[in-house]
């Protein structure tokens, strides 16, 4: 029975997800540090930034829940959590005590490094997250752009912590323009872009499947909206930029990583347009394209490791 309860209130925090942002922000830190060899900031510091990071996103996952208890009903009632194994007011309080862990986190590394941006970023997020579950998720794309740009500001967020390092200046408050045009940071920005890409076409195409829920609680979708065939032209059109995207910036990336990296991001590409064959079939195809937008996303971050 405990066992049974530990599970439950893991997956609550969906530790897929978390596993995901551990990996590209550790990633991001091996690659930095590959590229520029003088960087000479402490790790520890940036596992807190890890840390805080992850506890914001598992928190975000759980007010999310705790507002979509009635939706998750009926989309996903074998797999709803909150208020079946967990109770809401035991789901409010994790919620609770994980983002005040993140804030004291985010102060003491403001403290530290003498600067708002990690107490800024921490309470943003958190902010961001609520407002997304509490009322933007009902909004007409609004929601799923917020989502979308918070999952790119996971590199961005672990590529700043760099900005604080003796050799750019910003930690001596001296020269601040220099680091992010740095040739070894050019591919985390590519990379954010991206995920943003990919992970709004995810965000579409998930609310295909919650349809039956989302219209119980009043929630403006594209597919509510506008119906399935033009949803699936909306993610087509996504993943189409994001692949001429790739082709446009191809010459730069072909000078900056190596040949494995580069074959990496054309499969993680690729499976774009697997997903678009996927996107022309029947709607049972759907839940097939969810899983292999994650996996794209999955297959790209593993660049940085290269």
């Amino acid at each position: 029975m405990a066992g049974n309860l530990i599970i439950s209130y893991l997956s609550l925090t969906r530790p897929l997800n978390l596993i995901i942002i551990i990996a590209t922000m550790l990633g991001v830190w091996f690659y930095s540090i590959s590229e520029n060899p003088t960087l000479s900031l402490p790790f520890l510091d940036f596992i807190l930034l890890i840390l805080a990071t992850s506890l914001i996103a598992a928190s975000g996952n759980i007010i999310n829940d705790y507002y979509d208890i009635h939706a998750d009903a009926i989309n996903k009632p074998t797999k709803q959590i909150l208020s079946k194994s967990v109770s809401k007011k035991m789901g409010f309080k994790i919620y609770l005590s994980f983002n005040s862990f993140a804030m004291l986190i985010g102060f003491y590394l403001s403290l530290k490094y003498q600067t708002f941006w990690f107490i800024t970023l921490n309470t943003f997020c958190i902010f961001a997250l609520w407002f997304y579950s509490y009322y933007l998720k009902k909004s007409l794309l609004l929601g799923n752009m917020l989502i979308a740009l918070l999952t790119g500001l996971i590199p961005l967020a672990a590529l700043s912590y760099f900005a604080f390092d003796p050799k750019f200046g910003i930690y001596a408050l001296q020269d601040t323009s220099n680091w992010f045009t740095s040739d070894g940071f050019n591919f985390v920005f590519y990379l954010a872009s991206f995920a943003i890409l990919q992970n709004l076409a995810r965000e579409i195409c998930k609310d295909i499947n919650d349809v039956d829920g989302d219209q119980l609680i009043g929630v403006v979708s594209i597919p509510i909206s506008y119906g399935l065939g033009k949803t699936k032209s909306v993610i087509s059109f996504i993943l189409i930029l994001e692949i001429v995207c790739f082709i446009f910036v191809f010459k730069q990336l072909y000078l900056e990583l190596n040949f494995l990296q580069l074959t990496i991001l054309s499969v993680a590409i690729g499976v774009n347009l697997i997903i678009l064959f996927f996107l022309s079939k029947k709607r049972d195809m759907i839940k097939s394209c969810e899983g292999l937008l994650k996996l794209s996303m999955f297959i790209g971050l593993t660049a940085l490791y290269l």
